[in-house]
């Protein structure tokens, strides 16, 4: 908001602080100065004297709001401004610092109206225009908005604000170029113009410039320590950039300068969501939708959060409604394209996913989107573009280069072009492992930690109790060793309903109670069979609010491998199915998919093999601690070589009668949330089974890691 001379309308006086008398013009002065100077205190002191001298004095008053404004108390300097106003109506500068201050109030048809008086008052007044210009900026009246910052520049070609401002119409515009142009203009007019330096920042970070966007903003926060938005931007750089410490450091203090911040909540909440805490995920993003119900991209986030956590019907109202308050969406559109994906609308989701391209034709996110949501024939335009794309790829930010990487292999992969396709998977594992936080002697450590936790003693001592519940039925083994399958083999039978990968148990097992140590399984130090038994009954809770009526609910979370023995100890009467594929299989499936969160073993072929050897270990010790059948073991092999008789013994173990539907289980409607849902939307097909060896001549690392597990 612009600052102009004052002029007062008497020569009475007011006192001073040394004594002396000052007249009113003279102590208006003064406080004027004292504002100019940085120092709000005196000049409100003196302010109040002059209004205690002449009570309604226009311009003490106007003075007076203005410094209320700055001190966040903005509507009571709406209230003093008014009082100038009814005073003295004809001073344009009035009319337009109350537009201004309406205009933060959301009050927006007063601020144009005020802006309006302002120009008609004072049509030589630059700042006037460009305040108007704002009012109808936010009143997404852009034709108008331009106009009057057209008209600020004519008066001054050099304000900075107004340049800033036609910088924030062309990024509303999409032109993302224009607004950087204008941006630079504004700050070559005003070096340290603080907004447009955090505006340049912001858009730098949406045209793939994050490093450069960093560099920026730094200079901001150098210039001015305390402002918020800078540090919400440059936490949205490092978020593009997946450093999220740095991430977590932007937005967190962008929420202490200014706690009713929802971007920066929406930044903490994607920052929980990329590492799994989905509960902390949802809390941010509700604090978010608190402040602002109309947060488009928070509904959109929402959605994919709902996903994660296994509620569809959620996620679905969650995405319709970011996309009912802002068609134009691009996360919306994409997040709802998942969804349908897994629920097996293939035709719909490729349709959103088109969409999405549309409205962004360089988002290779839809790109990637269309390769996997059907397999991709020669011809294919969208692989045609991939591989147009693929000539910048040397100028490309690199998470970008990543997903176009992964894409093209599974365009060269589905086309039968192995060896164009293995180049590619290995660049786009290269460029994913060197921006992930992965210690494969972390899970070497678990893995020991868990076999000496899980004695055969221990398991004897704490075994008893329990949750007696039969509803759970669980799904586990290493990631793309076939799970998917066999829960919707599962699925299909009318008496299962199967909710997904769930994040649910190994929740519980990282913190099962408040106060004690946190991760998996230190977390269990000390833990009594009454506690695994409400443990249990936690667990049985939550599946049971995804599905009231289902007599049996299966959850499918791979990594549920390392909990058998909890299981086991809290829900004695839940089925175990672990499944197997060969190894070789499971780690190049692993290797060649890019995960939308989480399986960081997976983006280097020594490191997966390790993971796999650990794998195999714990579930030999499983084999040795835990009686019999606590588990029962299905060869992914055996099962698309033998349909009928696998499945048939798979239902038997679970106590459930025969059904016809568990051969058709590829008809089944059902939310699949899996790198797999394509695969199970079709009947068992087995050219699957030693993949590997298309691409044996690649793997060296990986052959060499498994050693003995490799088949022979």
């Amino acid at each position: 908001m612009a600052k102009k001379n004052l002029r007062p309308q008497t020569n009475r006086t007011a006192p001073a602080s040394s004594g002396k008398k000052l007249s009113i013009e003279q102590a208006l002065q003064l406080a004027m100065q004292h504002h100019a100077d940085g120092q709000p205190a005196p000049a409100e002191r003196l302010l109040r004297q002059i209004l205690q001298a002449q009570p309604g004095h226009p311009f003490a008053l106007h003075l007076l709001g203005v410094i209320a404004h700055q001190a966040g108390k903005t509507e009571e300097a709406v209230r003093l401004i008014e009082q100038a106003i009814g005073t003295l109506p004809t001073v344009g500068q009035f009319h337009s610092n109350l537009g201004e201050m309406c205009r933060i109030l959301k009050r927006l048809n007063e601020a144009v109206a005020h802006g309006e008086k302002a120009v008609a008052l004072d049509p030589a007044s630059a700042t006037a225009h460009s305040n108007l210009g704002v009012a109808y900026y936010d009143c997404k009246e852009l034709d108008k908005a331009e106009a009057c910052q057209q008209r600020a520049l004519v008066l001054n070609p050099n304000l900075a604000p107004a340049l800033n401002n036609l910088g924030s119409i062309k990024r509303d515009r999409k032109d993302k170029e224009g607004a950087i142009a204008y941006y630079r203009k504004a700050l070559a007019a005003a070096p340290q113009h603080l907004e447009s330096i955090n505006n340049l920042g912001a858009v730098l970070t949406e045209i793939e410039q994050p490093e450069e966007a960093v560099r920026v903003l730094l200079q901001a926060i150098r210039l001015s320590p305390n402002y918020a938005e800078a540090h919400c931007n440059i936490g949205t750089a490092f978020l593009v950039l997946e450093q999220f410490d740095k991430a977590a450091v932007g937005f967190n203090r962008a929420l202490a300068l200014k706690p009713d911040y929802a971007e920066a909540y929406l930044g903490l909440a994607k920052i929980h969501q990329e590492h799994k805490r989905l509960s902390e995920a949802e809390a941010m993003t509700n604090k978010a939708l608190a402040l602002d119900q109309e947060k488009a991209e928070a509904h959109s986030l929402l959605g994919g959060i709902f996903a994660e956590e296994g509620y569809p019907d959620k996620a679905e109202q969650a995405f319709a409604r970011a996309m009912e308050l802002n068609p134009d969406l691009l996360s919306g559109h994409l997040g709802r394209g998942h969804l349908l994906m897994e629920q097996g609308q293939m035709q719909a989701a490729e349709e959103s996913f088109r969409h999405a391209l549309s409205l962004d034709g360089t988002n290779l996110g839809a790109r990637l989107a269309l390769t996997q949501v059907k397999k991709v024939k020669e011809g294919d335009e969208n692989m045609a573009a991939l591989v147009q794309e693929a000539e910048k790829l040397d100028a490309m930010l690199e998470t970008k280069a990543m997903t176009l990487h992964f894409a093209l292999g599974k365009c060269y992969d589905d086309t039968k072009q192995y060896d164009l396709a293995m180049p590619h998977f290995l660049e786009g594992c290269r460029l994913k492992r060197k921006r992930t936080q992965y210690n494969p002697e972390d899970n070497d450590k678990i893995r020991r930690n868990i076999c000496e936790f899980f004695s055969r003693e221990a398991i004897g001592n704490l075994r008893g109790e329990g949750c007696q519940s039969d509803l759970p039925i669980f799904v586990l083994g290493m990631p793309r060793s076939g799970t998917t399958l066999i829960e919707q083999i599962l699925a299909s039978h009318p008496l299962v309903y199967g909710a997904g990968e769930l994040p649910d148990l190994l929740t519980l097992a990282a913190k099962p109670k408040e106060g004690g140590p946190d991760g998996y399984p230190l977390s269990l130090a000390g833990i009594t069979k009454q506690e695994l038994k409400e443990l249990g009954q936690r667990y049985v809770d939550g599946l049971q609010a995804r599905q009231p009526e289902a007599k049996h609910i299966t959850d499918k979370m791979p990594a549920n491998f390392n909990c058998i023995g909890l299981i086991h100890l809290m829900l004695p009467n839940a089925k175990i199915i672990h499944v197997k594929r060969n190894p070789v299989d499971t780690c190049l499936s692993g290797f060649t998919r890019l995960f939308n969160k989480s399986q960081y073993h997976s983006y280097d072929l020594a490191e997966i093999g390790r993971y796999y050897r650990n794998y195999a270990i714990l579930m030999e010790h499983w084999r040795k601690v835990l009686p019999a059948g606590t588990f029962y073991e299905v060869q992914y092999e055996n099962m698309v070589a033998d349909h009928e008789n696998e499945a048939r013994a798979l239902l038997e173990y679970c106590k459930l009668p025969w059904d016809d539907a568990c051969l058709d289980f590829h008809k089944t409607k059902r939310n699949i949330r899996t790198a797999s849902v394509t695969q199970v939307r079709q009947p068992i097909y087995t050219s699957s089974v030693e993949r590997w060896r298309k691409y044996e001549a690649h793997l060296g690392p990986l052959l060499e890691a498994l050693g003995e597990l490799v088949p022979r």
